[in-house]
């Protein structure tokens, strides 16, 4: 995932505080994105807590901002989201039916819903990305199409990635962000 409009897959312990976010950039084969995760509100949920994740991405051929918010739950091995809403560059919002979240499966559940399990720890490193330097833990993961590595640090809400490179693309923490409301 990562281009053609998917929100990339984000590995680290989902950790979220209302105003929160990370700025990422990614780079691939056919270009580079601008993606933006951050929490963006906070309701009881059937006796639960739900935050509100708002995922907004920017591609060069495509003008303007696409703008997705997930309602998701703790609870479980994973977050569970509960709605969906998806804006287009130019028109309005739309509520996703949840019956059609399901039918889309594991692919369409978005950053957050899957298994977003590191990997095993390779061990500790200091890194440098356009955000910063970061003290970060390293993870391997075997996904299908080979081993992705992910750095983290606790300084980074809501997942803690700072990096993540994989044979097929790059993603680095830009910058992390701060009194975040929803686009």
């Amino acid at each position: 995932g990562g281009m053609g409009g998917q929100m990339p897959q984000i590995l680290g312990l989902f950790k979220p505080v209302v105003g929160s976010g990370a700025q990422y950039q990614i780079t691939a084969k056919n270009g580079t994105m601008h993606y933006a995760y951050a929490i963006v509100g906070k309701e009881d949920v059937e006796g639960s807590t739900g935050y509100w994740m708002e995922m907004r991405m920017e591609s060069p051929g495509m003008p303007g901002e696409t703008v997705m918010k997930h309602l998701m739950v703790l609870g479980g091995d994973r977050p569970q989201i509960k709605r969906m809403i998806m804006q287009s560059p130019g028109r309005p919002p739309m509520e996703m039916p949840m019956g059609m979240m399901l039918g889309m499966g594991q692919r369409g559940q978005g950053a957050g819903a899957s298994d977003t399990s590191p990997g095993e720890k390779v061990g500790s490193e200091t890194i440098t990305v356009p955000a910063g330097t970061f003290e970060c833990d390293h993870y391997r993961k075997q996904e299908p199409r080979g081993p992705v590595d992910v750095w983290i640090s606790s300084k980074v809400p809501p997942y803690g990635m700072v990096k993540m490179s994989s044979g097929e693309m790059t993603m680095v923490l830009e910058k992390v962000l701060s009194n975040e409301t929803s686009h």
